[in-house]
C-alpha cells in the first residue's frame, strides 16, 4: 500500500478554502484537467457525500464519489473509476486553521492506494502515488494563488 500526504498554508480562512477546493467546477483549471462535471449531485449538497465528480483528463476519465463533506474542516472521497492499474483506498483533506491576526489555514491532503495486480504492485504503486502526489501539491500551489 502507497501513502500520499501534502500540505500548504493558505492566506485565508478554513471555510473559504474549504469552498474553493470543494468546488468540482473550479478542478477544471487544473493543469491537466480538460473539464470537470458532476456525473451525480450530492446528498445535501451538490458537491456533497455521494455526489460523483468526473475529471477529463483527455486520454483518460477518473470519476471520484464524495465520501465526507464537512465545510471548513474536512473533504473525503475516493476514485471509483480509473485507467490506472490500483485500487484507491480513499483521500481526505483536512482544513487546520491557523492561530494569529490573520486568517491561515493549514490544508493537508493524504490518500491511499495500492496495485491491483499483486506481482507488480509495488513498482506500480510507487510510481502512481508519486505522480498523485505531484498532482496534488500542483494543485494546492495553484488553489493557494488564486485565494492570495
Amino acid at each position: 500500500m502507497q501513502s500520499i500526504h501534502v500540505s500548504r498554508v493558505f492566506e485565508a480562512d478554513a471555510a473559504t478554502v474549504f469552498d474553493v477546493i470543494s468546488d468540482h467546477a473550479g478542478y477544471a483549471s487544473l493543469p491537466g484537467v480538460r473539464r470537470a462535471w458532476l456525473r451525480q449531485t450530492g446528498d445535501d449538497h451538490r458537491d456533497g457525500v455521494n455526489a460523483e465528480r468526473v475529471l477529463d483528463l483527455g486520454l483518460a476519465r477518473i470519476v471520484e464519489r464524495i465520501t465526507e463533506y464537512d465545510p471548513g474542516n474536512a473533504l473525503g472521497y475516493q476514485i471509483i473509476e480509473s485507467p490506472l492499474p490500483i485500487k484507491h483506498l480513499g483521500a481526505r483533506l483536512l482544513f487546520e486553521t491557523l492561530p494569529g491576526t490573520t486568517p491561515r489555514t493549514r490544508v493537508h491532503w493524504r490518500s491511499q492506494l495500492r496495485a491491483r495486480t499483486p506481482l507488480v504492485q509495488a513498482p506500480v504503486a510507487f510510481a502512481i502515488a508519486r505522480q498523485m502526489g505531484f498532482a496534488y501539491g500542483i494543485a494546492l500551489r495553484i488553489w493557494a494563488r488564486r485565494l492570495r
